[in-house]
């Protein structure tokens, strides 16, 4: 499934813009929301929403103990 197609509100495609970069794999939901200006909490609601089906979490946090996501066509299912 492409993001493009199925995300229409514009708070939610700041975030893919933010994980479809392409110097990124995986980001943290801090680095998302100060790039997109969101608060932590409404990028977590927008990255929760989309679990499993467009983004994925990482099972191992990074090294500062943050939950990684990422969109599912980068890093697989």
């Amino acid at each position: 499934m492409d993001w493009k197609n199925t995300v229409k509100d514009a708070d939610e495609i700041k975030v893919f813009m933010a994980l479809d970069r392409p110097d990124y794999t995986w980001r943290t939901l801090p680095a998302i929301a100060r790039q997109t200006g969101l608060s932590e909490d409404r990028v977590a609601g927008i990255i929760a929403k989309y679990n499993a089906t467009l983004t994925r979490l990482s099972e191992v946090p990074s090294i500062s103990g943050s939950a990684l996501v990422g969109l599912i066509e980068k890093v697989g299912a």
